[in-house]
């Protein structure tokens, strides 16, 4: 059997107060061009449909003209969707009995994880568990105790999971595909993720080593995990750290071995970009390098060492895509004449409040004054008698 795995499309995305709209409708399109290849028989999304819990009317649209085009134009592909931990799960969920009967199954509750979707005929019936996002409280121990930490609820997952596929093929199910929503141990992280913080939020994907393929979402990096498990990525740089990351949707073939994972590259409406150099570098006749970069969603980094008084307002009109501005030279020249002229006490030395006042002049104004360090001694004799 033949699908295609992709997962967070983050629908409404605002990039640095920019609507992403116009870039996910010519993604999805790009989609719906690749599954017109009647190879595919089916369609997996693996969390993250949305960018927020409450999504725009604009991304609602788009994803039902998507789904709309996608049915009438293959209403034979199977769809299958889970909920990330940006969607809202009972939003995301909404008409999912009606959407079952068309082909397109909505998880968005863990508890209904071990319950597969299996499709295919004879020899070729794979069953497909849907796993989305364990937030905290989502699944219990077998005392009843509500599991709060990400390793504890994968592994919960798992051992149900596990004891439900050797089932589904005790019943004709050939293999067994897992779509799963989480942040895999050795996994490789962008700056658009929202990261967990500590090893006890990682997720072993070792303990899903009994299926065929696991498809995964939250991470935005094109990666295997494992032999079986594979990150898709998602389908547009979301973040200025991505800038050199080509995006892909991946084919996935299964085999009676390791599945056959094929990369699909998608090229954006727009790429995203990150260059650095001086101002005036970005005034005039411009680099070879800095022209093919102009229309591009952009991060300047400028390297003068004194703050340049709103470049933003100036260089956007010149690049119209330019979403950020970084002065770090000059903030770290800043800080480090902002740090030499503290002049700071040896521990066992008694300093006043005078003196801290002169320090405050002196960051402040690059000087004290002798009239104004008179006046604050005259306020302060007041306030104390």
């Amino acid at each position: 059997m033949k699908f295609l795995h992709t997962s967070d499309l983050h629908l409404g995305k605002v990039f640095h107060e920019h609507s992403l709209i116009d870039d996910q409708t010519f993604i999805l399109d790009k989609l719906l061009t690749e599954l017109r290849d009647e190879s595919f028989q089916a369609l997996v999304i693996a969390g993250d449909v949305y960018d927020r819990s409450v999504p725009s009317p604009d991304a609602v649209k788009l994803f039902s003209s998507f789904l709309g085009k996608l049915k009438r134009a293959r209403p034979d592909l199977e769809v299958f969707l889970i909920s990330g931990n940006h969607d809202s799960s009972s939003r995301l969920s909404f008409g999912r009995e009606l959407f079952a009967e068309l082909g397109v199954f909505f998880t968005t509750d863990p508890i209904d994880a071990d319950k597969p979707i299996v499709i295919g005929e004879g020899g070729d019936r794979v069953a497909f568990f849907l796993l989305p996002f364990l937030n905290p409280g989502s699944l219990e121990s077998q005392g009843g105790d509500p599991l709060r930490l990400q390793a504890r609820l994968v592994e919960t997952a798992a051992e149900r999971l596990e004891k439900a596929r050797l089932t589904a093929l005790e019943k004709g199910a050939r293999r067994a595909v897992l779509v799963a929503h989480l942040f895999a141990a050795g996994g490789l992280t962008s700056d658009s993720e929202r990261s967990f913080l500590g090893n006890a939020e990682l997720a072993d994907v070792g303990l899903f080593a009994g299926f065929d393929y696991v498809a995964l979402g939250h991470l935005h990096r094109c990666q295997p995990v494992g032999t079986n498990a594979y990150y898709s990525g998602s389908p547009l740089a979301y973040s200025f750290s991505e800038a050199k990351h080509e995006k892909f949707f991946l084919s996935v073939m299964l085999s009676d071995e390791r599945p056959i994972v094929e990369k699909i590259l998608v090229e954006p409406l727009r790429r995203t970009s990150s260059i650095t150099g001086a101002f005036e570098d970005f005034q005039g006749d411009l680099s070879d390098e800095v022209k093919a970069k102009k229309n591009h969603y952009l991060e300047i980094i400028l390297t003068d060492k004194g703050f340049i008084d709103n470049p933003l307002f100036f260089l956007r009109q010149r690049f119209p895509y330019l979403l950020k501005i970084g002065q770090d030279e000059a903030v770290k020249v800043h800080l480090q004449e902002s740090c030499s002229r503290f002049r700071f006490a040896a521990p066992d030395v008694k300093r006043s409040i005078v003196d801290d006042f002169a320090d405050f002049l002196l960051d402040v104004h690059g000087g004290i004054n002798d009239e104004e360090i008179a006046l604050f001694q005259t306020l302060l004799a007041r306030e104390a008698g």
